[in-house]
């Protein structure tokens, strides 16, 4: 966990760095190639934006524990009438590299990602490769998604949280500034963390789920052990070696579990995605999980 420490750490210097002075939109600050992500591969997004459902109903939770805190008695979290994903991560951070694949697996899902970049985490947090969310779109019928990526890969602040986000994190992951965790318990450490994610402020994170930092402490998704393409190409076929190298199936259980929360905020649509098995089977999970309020 001695990664984990560091990210903890770093994000409470550079929180406090770049949610001061804060505007209530978001505005990136890019320059230099570590701050300036590349397109991500074609093949990268086509894999894994069209994981088949066969894959998901089989994989369901993997006999993984629910990722998030669930609330109760919170004001719902909407944008332009959909309930609103909020994402909130940086480049470096290796927690973060590994839940980016999740997150766009299940999205894809439910709409359409467009100009998505390639990164890495950090040189000393893994050099894992990953994509990036700065400067992405996504279009969806059901759910609004609004990311930040508050640092590059260097630990430099890259884009300004908005003074709404910045109240979001406080509530469900607790006060950067200084380090005391939320009572809600959305972070597996006892400090803010990053990813942090809040779908509709009812169910929230900080810090990806324990099956994900596994696989991220194990080293297997180094750059000099894989790269983005192969990543992607293995979680959509998880029963393969190559799936089996990396926890493909924990990916996979992270995306059901994050679209079976959609589905509980946005009516069950699309009924293809709502009803499946995968996404069946973690809502079973999530319904057995004691709301925090």
């Amino acid at each position: 966990m001695v990664v984990a420490a560091v990210v903890v750490v770093a994000l409470v210097l550079v929180l406090i760095n770049v949610l001061e002075g804060a505007t209530g939109s978001s505005s990136p600050v890019v320059t230099g190639a570590d701050r300036s992500p590349a397109a991500a591969p074609a093949a990268a997004v086509q894999a894994l934006t069209s994981i088949p459902s066969a894959v998901y109903d089989r994989i369901g939770t993997s006999g993984e524990p629910a990722p998030f805190a669930i609330t109760a008695g919170q004001p719902p979290l909407r944008l332009s009438g959909k309930a609103r994903l909020v994402y909130e991560g940086a480049e470096y951070c290796p927690y973060c590299a590994a839940d980016r694949y999740a997150i766009i697996a299940a999205l894809a899902r439910f709409g359409r990602f467009s100009g998505l970049g390639v990164t890495a985490s950090g040189d000393k947090d893994g050099n894992i490769p990953t994509f990036s969310f700065l400067n992405s779109t996504y279009q969806s019928r059901y759910v609004a998604f609004t990311p930040y990526e508050a640092a590059d890969r260097l630990g430099q602040p890259l884009q300004r949280v908005p003074q709404q986000v910045q109240k979001l994190f406080a509530t469900y992951a607790g006060d950067p500034a200084t380090n005391t965790a939320s009572r809600f318990g959305a972070n597996r450490w006892a400090a803010p963390g990053i990813p942090f994610l809040d779908l509709a402020n009812r169910y929230v994170v900080a810090g990806t789920s324990s099956a994900l930092a596994t696989v991220v402490e194990s080293g297997v998704l180094n750059k000099d052990k894989t790269d983005i393409v192969a990543i992607s190409k293995a979680i959509r076929a998880p029963a393969t070696a190559a799936g089996r190298r990396i926890g493909a199936a924990s990916f996979v259980a992270d995306a059901n579990y994050l679209a079976a929360g959609i589905c509980s905020v946005d009516g069950g649509r699309p009924a293809s995605v709502c009803a499946s098995a995968g996404v069946r089977h973690a809502a079973t999970v999530l319904a057995r999980v004691p709301p925090i309020r």
